[in-house]
């Protein structure tokens, strides 16, 4: 395939991921009360109500409503927020250019900072520097954002004058002397209007919020660049350089790092889209006047039309990013595969939507028809492909009955009966041991070498022997809680932390050496104690339970899904393909915290149980998109070849051949995420949603301490945000040293 038809390809199956996510924004648009709500006073009479309903065809089925919207979002017409009593698109544009402006100067830091760092650590590999260089890395992804963003201001207020909230001084800039702002961003305004002090106020303000927006890309790009420099310096072209004479830097700077920029400057766009996307924590704690701040704002008063404002803009900067990764990726690797011709589904699912966004703008009743033809046409060319697939070959019933226990196992995890289900599978492994035995037995020579090399592989790391350690320390807290913390015995739940405010509601610091047990004495809480009167040490320990409880659960649901549906994707492709992954592509394209935000919004619901769902919902398309691209590598080998050959049936091949091939990824994702959804979970914690409020989770604990940070109270935020980013960072470090003795090419 020619590269400029590659292009108009990629462009074409944007479109009905975009209209995938008009969807789903439409959807939880219903679930977010009145959305006349911004429009409507103490004084609106009910004609002027339902005048605004026939206005905003409100009071129309629910599919000319839906293209009703659909032309709204295409013209930019996106509502008003209540919050700032401004109109939504020209809010975003007067916010956006702030957030920009930050993203920009955090890009930079990022890519300057980690691109060499990548570089020094493939070349330094296992020695000193590459660890201490990927301990950093692994550092900016495990640290919470929020946390590290409230370390550093702590740090600057107590001990600098540095400004560590706002854009710029308001004193100098509207009072003492000010200038034009035309373009909004102010390094640029102020280089406009040559004046240096409103150039270096600018730039302090921006330092603190671009570092903290900065680490985790920074420990991304790392990774990435250092993971690309060792499989291009493993290659052949690279030992016949050294072969020839040329110095170390010669072949590094000249033949490995410019072959190994090729997928890394292709997905610096994710980066920077990413950078835009997740600054909504930096700016809510820097009081950043950006879009991030705009939207938490937005959701904690329902601002039904910001809300799904943002959910879009974020999703159509992601979609955008993703499209010039893409092209750009294959643009610069000719090696890359740009794929077979466009199948029928693919021609009528994009022809069908760009014909439908056309019509839409002229006329919402011709519209509507054209959507219906839309979903019909897509329901009978899936229902046509699954029968044509079933009466062609009986044995692919099994596809049905899998997808079937599929939500029968997801209904059982999320409807209060995941230990049922344990238990259940540890008596059905328990019965195969048993019925077994003598095979499972002669096996065991085979697993213990395995053990062994896998124990030889772990001492060498001693990465992986932090990692371990601070898994089991931390699962341990978890599984001792009771013992570690008793609660009292008026305590009904164990999980809900007990308030005391024997001090007069003020913070208790820590004690390390003269604690008494009863709470409530001076100096009786070992970390210190909240505003709210929480014992720190009570909540870090019980909070354990929390993260793991809700990590296991998201991990197991969101395995399950995954690895089912990227199997029988990748194996099958086609049109199975075409369909699972466009439909995960439009759950892709929304950034996961803003969607969790969003559901959580929406429903009213702050319960831990709808934090976990939002998560489970979140989770799954990133992981069903690996799972994918192995099944799609895997089945192309020979050995697969020769299974269908041998008359094996698809069901045996997917389960024998190609999910345990894939066994490798699952398990270095599964153990990564698990740090991954507790940092998701603290997030969320930590900007009021999911939860009781004197529910024992670390995130509400670092947003309890945040308040009487500036007064030198440190241990309300810290305590808590360490024991997160200890969390993560142990599981990081243990999915690293996983992934390296599960790789064949470390087996020596």
């Amino acid at each position: 395939m020619k590269l400029w038809i590659y292009v108009v390809r990629r462009l074409a199956l944007t479109i009905p991921v975009l209209l995938g996510v008009t969807l789903i924004t439409f959807y939880l648009s219903y679930g977010m009360g009145d959305p006349l709500a911004p429009y409507v006073t103490e004084k609106t009479t009910p004609e002027q109500y339902q005048e605004l309903m026939e206005k905003h065809n409100l009071d129309e089925p629910i599919q000319v409503q839906y293209v009703t919207y659909l032309r709204n979002v295409i013209t930019f017409n996106w509502g008003y927020s209540k919050v700032i009593n401004q109109d939504v698109s020209d809010a975003m544009r007067e916010k956006f250019a702030a957030t920009l402006e930050l993203s920009i100067l955090a890009f930079i830091v990022a890519v300057a900072t980690a691109l060499p760092l990548g570089i020094f650590s493939s070349i330094r590999q296992n020695r000193w520097e590459d660890h201490s260089i990927r301990l950093f890395a692994l550092f900016g992804s495990a640290i919470p954002i929020f946390w590290f963003a409230l370390f550093l201001q702590y740090i600057f207020s107590i001990y600098t004058h540095w400004q560590i909230s706002l854009r710029y001084d308001p004193i100098l800039w509207e009072i003492t002397d000010p200038i034009d702002i035309e373009t909004n961003f102010l390094l640029i305004d102020s280089i406009a209007a040559g004046s240096l002090p409103h150039f270096v106020d600018a730039l302090k303000h921006m330092i603190l919020p671009a570092t903290v927006l900065a680490y985790g890309s920074m420990a991304t790009i790392i990774r990435l660049m250092r993971g690309n420099m060792l499989d291009v310096l493993g290659q052949d072209y690279i030992r016949t350089a050294k072969s020839k004479g040329l110095t170390e830097n010669q072949v590094t700077f000249k033949h490995g790092a410019p072959n190994a920029m090729i997928p890394t400057v292709t997905l610096l766009g994710m980066g920077f889209a990413g950078l835009i996307n997740g600054s909504v924590l930096t700016e809510t704690i820097f009081t950043w006047p950006g879009l991030g701040a705009w939207a938490i704002t937005a959701m904690r008063s329902l601002d039904v039309s910001a809300i799904l404002a943002y959910t879009l803009f974020s999703a159509f900067l992601y979609i955008i990013a993703n499209l010039i990764v893409d092209i750009l990726y294959a643009f610069l690797d000719p090696r890359v595969e740009l794929g077979g011709h466009s199948s029928v589904a693919e021609i009528l699912v994009v022809s069908l939507s760009i014909l439908m966004l056309i019509v839409t703008y002229f006329s919402i009743s011709t519209a509507v028809w054209f959507g219906l033809i839309i979903l019909i046409s897509l329901t009978v060319l899936t229902l046509y492909s699954v029968t044509n697939r079933l009466v062609a070959n009986r044995e692919d019933a099994w596809v049905l009955l899998l997808f079937s226990g599929t939500l029968f196992v997801i209904w059982s995890i999320l409807s209060g009966f995941f230990m049922v289900i344990i238990y259940v599978s540890i008596f059905l492994y328990s019965l195969y041991v048993a019925a077994f035995w003598s095979d499972i037995r002669d096996g065991f020579s085979p697993k213990f070498d395995e053990l062994k090399r896998a124990a030889y592989q772990v001492k060498r790391n001693p990465l992986t022997i932090l990692g371990l350690v601070l898994v089991v320390s931390l699962l341990s807290i978890a599984l001792f809680a009771p013992f570690l913390a008793p609660p009292s015995e008026s305590q009904r739940d164990p999980m809900s932390m007990e308030e005391h405010f024997d001090f007069n509601y003020d913070h208790q610091p820590p004690c390390y050496f003269s604690c008494t047990a009863e709470s409530g004495q001076e100096n009786g809480y070992i970390l210190g104690s909240t505003d709210r009167g929480y014992d720190i040490y009570y909540g870090i320990v019980w909070g354990s339970r929390t993260s793991l409880d809700v990590a296991v659960k998201v991990v197991i649901t969101g395995t399950f899904i995954a690895v089912i549906i990227g199997a029988v994707s990748g194996y099958y492709g086609g049109r199975v393909d075409d369909i699972i992954m466009r439909i995960t592509d439009v759950f892709i394209a929304i950034p996961g915290l803003v969607l969790a935000l969003a559901i959580i919004a929406v429903t009213g619901d702050n319960s831990i149980e709808m934090l976990m769902y939002a998560l489970i919902i979140v989770w799954w398309p990133g992981f069903t998109r690996v799972i994918r691209a192995e099944a799609l590598r895997i089945r192309k080998l020979p050995y697969i070849e020769a299974a269908k050959a041998a008359g094996a049936s698809d069901f045996r091949i997917i389960f024998k051949h190609v999910i345990p091939n894939c066994i490798t990824s699952i398990i270095v994702i599964a153990t990564m995420d698990m740090g991954g959804i507790v940092l998701s979970l603290a997030a969320l914690g930590f900007l009021g949603f999911g939860g009781a409020a004197d529910l024992a989770e670390w995130g509400k604990l670092v947003s309890f301490g945040q308040d009487d940070m500036l007064k030198g109270d440190w241990w309300g935020f810290f305590f808590p945000g360490l024991a997160v980013a200890l969390w993560a960072l142990g599981f990081y470090l243990l999915g690293d040293g996983v992934r390296d003795i599960l790789d064949p090419k470390q087996r020596n």
